[in-house]
């Protein structure tokens, strides 16, 4: 079937969303972008940064953006990263399939860090892609490596509507500006762009067709937006040129093919070319401490090997520190700096609004419709319900590649809610460790039993209408790691306008910052989080080399 064949049957409301894909295609093709790129080039920054030095603890999305914008403004740049390096290896062998987990699946542990089919096979300790931190009432996800979060999230870059930005984020935070500047920006670097029209119609792609469909059977509408790959590659998938990945649903162990735009292809290439920034890998930071009598850090690290055996202990000493090592790893360690006196000047709200950005997972099975085993994605819509008794809330669907078992009639799909409820990162003196604190269970938590209510309610809509009652049931039992037990975007414990400024500076210091996913309020708004991130670390870095302009 042709792109043309394929849309001349699709519903008028579908074919406009094809059509703004299309013209989003378009000015990406031309390389248009909206809004200035303040500091885009090297040595555009102030006279007074150059020769300073700092030091950016991890590499992932926020990380990735301090590098560059740093080392582009002249200061002598050090990215400590505690995972290794993941280079796309041609013959398609760099990470492992998600039903086959083995060593790279997980950052130093005995089972793979998710899917339920799998989690309880063996395997060897490595320093893995996906580091799964085991809460008191919540599990959350991390990726380790060079390139952070952007190498295991599953490529979704939607922008948050206003109506539910201005619900989560302080006044101070302009969706404006952001709108203007520094998500066209972040979009622009990370190279995002929609499912386009011709992958939709590809046979392997039937599961994103079955999932407007239903969105269409709920009375929806569907809402193309943005994900963070390379088009192109996913066709060389589907041709036989590159290793199949995203064309057969593989994806949060990493894309075997390079088509994920992760930030080891883009943000982190571009800082290294500066000149001005090094990545060292296989670097645990393990303590930040003030340097008495200087406005200046001392930044402890262990060089490990791949058997987790430290071969070295490093002290960096820098003017300015950027945290970035994941919204639970920079709690982490500025509460236990706070708890062992390293860093005297943290307030007391360090640690604390940790949120699961409102997320609730299920499966869908024994469907109506035929999704395919090995669904082509990684997504393609979201859908908000305004109408929602409890409140608005969205759904999007992630390919996956169910075992064939499965028959293609199961479906993925990730509910989220705006939500007060909120955890927090508190070091433990009995361990000497932080924690992840979580005091809602399954039982007692608002965002269980609103992604239930949901969750029935899609049902009732989408497969009990059609007069087949047995079909579409939905899975979400925290036991089967769904519903609200385990996060991949856990954010907050260093909050904006609360542990540090709505710039990312964090109270009582001139000189340390946050970036990460740990200073957004714990929620980006009923959307993933990555775009966002990247966008309020640009803000932040921009803030940054205009205050020592």
């Amino acid at each position: 079937m042709t792109t043309a064949e394929f849309a001349a049957r699709v519903p008028h409301s579908r074919r406009s969303v094809l059509r703004g894909a299309a013209l989003s295609l378009g000015a990406i093709a031309a390389g248009s972008v909206v809004g200035p790129l303040a500091s885009a080039q090297v040595g555009a920054g102030p006279t007074a940064l150059r020769g300073k030095t700092a030091v950016v603890v991890g590499s992932g999305f926020g990380g990735a953006v301090a590098a560059l914008r740093l080392g582009q403004a002249g200061v002598q740049t050090t990215v400590l990263e505690r995972g290794r390096r993941w280079p796309i290896d041609p013959a398609g062998n760099t990470f492992c399939a998600v039903n086959e987990p083995d060593h790279r699946a997980a950052w130093f542990a005995d089972q793979s860090p998710i899917n339920p089919l799998t989690k309880f096979a063996r395997i060897d300790r490595y320093p893995g892609l996906i580091d799964r931190v085991k809460g008191n009432g919540i599990d959350a996800l991390y990726g380790s490596g060079v390139g952070g979060g952007s190498l295991a999230f599953g490529a979704f870059t939607p922008q948050p509507r206003r109506k539910d930005f201005t619900q989560v984020f302080p006044a101070q935070i302009d969706y404006d500006e952001l709108d203007r500047t520094y998500y066209p920006r972040a979009r622009k670097m990370l190279g995002t762009s929609p499912l386009p029209a011709d992958l939709l119609a590809h046979p392997n792609y039937r599961g994103a067709r079955a999932w407007l469909d239903y969105i269409e059977d709920f009375g929806g509408e569907p809402v193309l937006h943005d994900f963070c790959v390379n088009w192109d590659v996913v066709r060389d998938e589907l041709a036989g040129r590159r290793p199949a990945s995203y064309s057969i649903g593989e994806g949060p162990y990493g894309t075997n093919s390079g088509a994920k735009n992760s930030v080891d292809h883009n943000y982190l290439p571009a800082a290294e070319a500066t000149g001005n920034v090094s990545i060292l890998p296989l670097h645990e930071v393990v303590e930040i401490r003030e340097v008495p009598g200087q406005d200046r850090f001392e930044v402890s690290a262990k060089r490990i090997d791949e058997t987790g055996a430290v071969l070295e202990h490093k002290t960096i000493v820098a003017d300015f520190v950027f945290m970035a090592a994941g919204s639970f790893y920079t709690s982490s360690l500025l509460a236990t700096a706070k708890a062992k006196g390293t860093l005297t000047r943290l307030n007391d709200e360090v640690g604390k609004g940790y949120g699961t950005n409102g997320d609730f997972l299920m499966s869908r099975v024994l469907l109506r419709r035929d999704c395919g085993a090995k669904q082509g994605g990684p997504g393609v819509a979201v859908m908000y319900d305004d109408d929602n008794p409890d409140g608005p809330i969205s759904i999007s669907w992630e390919a996956s590649p169910f075992p064939d078992v499965a028959g293609g009639g199961m479906m993925a799909n990730l509910i989220q809610v705006i939500t007060d409820e909120r955890g927090s990162v508190d070091y433990n003196p009995a361990t000497g460790r932080a924690e992840l604190n979580y005091p809602f269970g399954e039982a007692n938590s608002d965002v269980d039993a609103r992604g239930r209510n949901f969750a029935g309610r899609f049902h009732e809509r989408t497969e009990v209408r059609q007069g087949s009652p047995a079909t579409g049931i939905p899975v979400y039992t925290r036991l089967s790691d769904f519903g609200s037990g385990c996060t991949w975007h856990g954010l907050g414990g260093a909050v904006m306008g609360q542990a540090c400024d709505f710039e990312g500076k964090v109270d009582g210091y001139s000189n340390l910052f946050v970036v990460d996913g740990a200073l957004l309020p714990g929620s980006t708004a009923l959307v993933n989080p990555a775009l966002t991130i990247t966008a309020v670390a640009e803000r932040c870095l921009d803030r940054f080399v205009q205050s020592r302009s």
